[in-house]
Protein backbone atom coordinates (compact mmCIF):
# COMPACT_ATOMS: atom_id res chain seq x y z
CA UNK A 1 0.00 0.00 0.00
CA UNK A 2 1.57 3.18 -1.12
CA UNK A 3 1.35 5.99 1.18
CA UNK A 4 -0.26 9.12 0.24
CA UNK A 5 1.43 12.73 0.32
CA UNK A 6 -0.81 13.30 3.84
CA UNK A 7 0.59 10.66 5.53
CA UNK A 8 4.45 11.19 4.39
CA UNK A 9 4.38 14.82 5.65
CA UNK A 10 2.23 13.89 8.54
CA UNK A 11 5.10 13.77 11.17
CA UNK A 12 6.97 16.75 9.62
CA UNK A 13 5.34 19.24 11.11
CA UNK A 14 5.25 17.92 15.00
CA UNK A 15 9.37 17.63 14.51
CA UNK A 16 9.43 21.26 12.88
CA UNK A 17 7.34 22.65 15.51
CA UNK A 18 9.81 20.79 18.40
CA UNK A 19 12.64 21.93 16.77
CA UNK A 20 11.60 25.53 16.07
CA UNK A 21 9.92 25.86 19.36
CA UNK A 22 13.37 24.95 20.98
CA UNK A 23 15.82 26.93 18.63
CA UNK A 24 13.23 30.10 19.79
CA UNK A 25 13.52 28.88 23.39
CA UNK A 26 17.10 28.28 23.39
CA UNK A 27 17.89 31.41 21.02
CA UNK A 28 19.69 29.78 18.86
CA UNK A 29 18.71 31.54 15.85
CA UNK A 30 15.84 33.97 14.61
CA UNK A 31 12.62 32.14 14.08
CA UNK A 32 10.36 34.62 12.64
CA UNK A 33 6.58 34.29 14.09
CA UNK A 34 4.99 34.14 10.28
CA UNK A 35 7.06 31.42 10.18
CA UNK A 36 6.39 29.76 13.42
CA UNK A 37 2.68 30.35 12.42
CA UNK A 38 2.54 28.80 9.46
CA UNK A 39 4.13 25.52 10.54
CA UNK A 40 1.49 25.62 13.42
CA UNK A 41 -1.36 26.18 10.87
CA UNK A 42 -0.11 23.08 9.05
CA UNK A 43 0.50 21.03 11.84
CA UNK A 44 -3.28 21.60 12.67
CA UNK A 45 -4.35 21.09 8.86
CA UNK A 46 -2.32 17.63 9.16
CA UNK A 47 -4.25 16.60 12.59
CA UNK A 48 -7.27 17.14 11.22
CA UNK A 49 -7.05 15.59 7.90
CA UNK A 50 -5.88 12.45 9.70
CA UNK A 51 -9.11 12.88 12.08
CA UNK A 52 -11.42 13.27 9.11
CA UNK A 53 -10.02 9.63 7.42
CA UNK A 54 -10.04 7.55 10.87
CA UNK A 55 -13.81 9.15 11.92
CA UNK A 56 -14.98 7.97 8.24
CA UNK A 57 -13.15 4.45 8.43
CA UNK A 58 -14.39 3.74 11.48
Amino acid sequence: MTKKPIDRFYGLPLVLILLLGLAKYLDLFPVPTWVFACILVWGAIAVVVEAVRHRKKA
